[in-house]
């Protein structure tokens, strides 16, 4: 059991109820590192582009700071599962968690609009400890309750957080200014990697020398081959291009165009993370919706809603449901990590998340961009671009479902195609 506990110590009482939350003591401490450390990030993500804004920086050079954080991550999105690999589990999470410290204090202490890209860089490099962090999940958990522990540790956590600690970030940002956000961030960074030190150590286990003979080595251009996991990569980079294309400058368009106060807009982020938390959840327990592409249309088909009313309408009741409706996209992560697993064999699915994963950096780096370049046009062209291709995007993916056992069938086929035709190399 690599020496991780996978079961709470507190058994006369309902799991939720235990400090672990009936997740096992290293994963209940994951739960609570995520939740605390999540929140220096939550704390400033509703004000992010509106800080750069401040320095000095226009619409285009925002969407270059964003957008640089995201090439780092992209970079590193293949090579991040190989270390994961390679080294012990705790180190990596550690180390790769605390850079985003030197990441807010260069923010805090940052002048100009292009000394903010520095500090993006340094806060996406903590994608570097996803790989690892997933692997110390599932193997602190048991096959069973791999999925809800994901859940609770990556999207629950982080909704909490956004439920309480943006409308703290927008009052301290008017009343103390944005330094002082960036400030606490780093502090709660550093809260969390210290709860983090407590979890056990775990090193991956090798894979026998024979297992490696015998095993072909399959390429990520060969994965492409695959037609179920062609569709999925062509989600993973769609869904965030169109998406954040829409909403990257978001806050800015409400700032200017509605007229909304920073602290306001904070209160609206942590009101919609309540709403995002309680989809979330419908998303995991009602049947419907747990089948991915079923569960994407539902998710898109919301985000486009949002788009639509925050075009449409000035009245600060309506911009204010848009918002909220917007951050009903976050359970679409969890959706296409479950379509990677559906159509890739299990001895492929490691390099297939890391493919799709630098589809998704490949996404988050282009929308920025281009938000900021349309937005520098017309403050209404990012939402009504972002509208007129999330909607097809929404119906493709309702296309998907129907069609998701042909392309089971065709994942199978090909990995059997696949087995038959490659050379084992030692």
């Amino acid at each position: 059991m690599n020496g991780i506990e996978r079961t709470s110590k507190v058994r006369n009482r309902p799991g939720w109820l235990n400090p672990d939350l009936g997740l096992g003591r290293n994963n209940g401490i994951l739960f609570w590192v995520h939740l605390i450390w999540g929140a220096g990030f939550t704390i400033q993500a509703a004000l992010w582009t509106i800080f750069i804004a401040s320095l000095g920086a226009t619409p285009t050079q925002i969407g270059i700071v964003v957008g640089g954080g995201a090439v780092m991550r992209t970079l590193l999105a293949i090579p991040s599962g190989s270390l994961a690999d390679r080294f012990p589990l705790k180190p990596v999470i550690i180390g790769m968690m605390a850079v985003p410290i030197l990441g807010a204090v260069a923010l805090a202490l940052a002048t100009e609009w292009w000394h903010a890209l520095a500090g993006a860089v340094l806060m996406d490099m903590s994608g570097v400890a996803v790989p690892a962090v997933s692997s110390y999940i599932a193997a602190a958990s048991k096959p069973e309750d791999r999925t809800r522990t994901m859940t609770y540790i990556f999207s629950l956590s982080m909704l909490l957080s956004m439920a309480i600690a943006p409308a703290i970030g927008g009052w301290i940002a008017e009343t103390s200014g944005f330094r002082t956000v960036y400030i606490i961030g780093a502090i709660l960074f550093a809260i969390g990697i210290a709860i983090a030190t407590r979890i056990d150590d775990v090193r991956p286990e090798p894979h026998s020398d024979a297992s490696k003979a015998d095993e072909p080595r399959v390429g990520y251009l060969q994965l492409l081959q695959s037609t179920g996991l062609r569709v999925i990569f062509a989600f993973h980079l769609l869904v965030p291009l169109t998406v954040f294309t829409a909403f990257t400058l978001l806050p800015n368009f409400m700032n200017d165009e509605r007229g909304i106060s920073v602290a306001t807009i904070g209160v609206l982020a942590s009101t919609g993370a309540i709403i995002a938390f309680g989809v979330s959840l419908l998303v995991s327990h009602w049947r419907p919706l747990t089948r991915p592409f079923m569960g994407m249309t539902a998710i898109l088909t919301i985000v486009a809603i949002s788009m639509a009313l925050m075009l449409a309408f000035t009245a600060l009741p309506i911009v204010a449901l848009a918002f909220m409706l917007r951050m009903c996209f976050s359970p679409v992560w969890s959706l296409m990590a479950s379509a990677v697993a559906d159509v890739t064999p299990e001895r492929l699915r490691g390099r297939a998340y890391g493919l799709c994963e630098f589809g998704v950096g490949i996404g988050d780096t282009a929308a920025p961009v281009a938000s900021g370049s349309l937005y520098a046009i017309d403050h209404r062209l990012p939402l009504g671009v972002g509208l007129i291709t999330t909607l097809p995007l929404a119906g493709f993916a309702l296309i998907a479902h129907r069609m998701r056992s042909r392309l089971m069938l065709a994942t199978q086929l090909d990995d059997a195609r696949d087995s038959a035709n490659a050379v084992p190399t030692g």
